[in-house]
């Protein structure tokens, strides 16, 4: 009986350990293979609140994110806002939903 060789093998030199980003609040990009081999590693990155893309081919396949990831609260720029002009002959909000409605019908 003869032992089957991995369709894949391992290039010398070449690593496949998790591509660390630039910024931190981009997630971590590793391919199958390497997500299988360190799958524990993974997943304590994403208990920490790191996101893990996982790949295949180079595409995304599959994403590791926390359980209980905390939302990003919506940032208001008031200074932006109240720096924009009012415009009288807009259209109010009840008056563009009530023209989509009545256009549907």
């Amino acid at each position: 009986m003869t032992k089957k060789t991995p369709k894949y093998r391992k290039k010398p030199g070449k690593s496949l350990e998790v591509r660390e980003s630039a910024t931190a609040d981009a997630p971590a990009v590793v391919n199958v293979r390497a997500a299988r081999d360190g799958l524990s590693r993974l997943l304590d990155q994403a208990a920490q609140g790191n996101e893990v893309i996982i790949t295949s081919d180079g595409r995304p396949k599959a994403k590791l994110v926390p359980v209980d990831s905390p939302r990003r609260a919506f940032k208001v720029d008031w200074d932006l806002l109240a720096s924009m002009p009012l415009r009288e002959s807009a259209p109010s909000a009840d008056e563009l939903i009530r023209k989509n409605r009545d256009e549907r019908d």
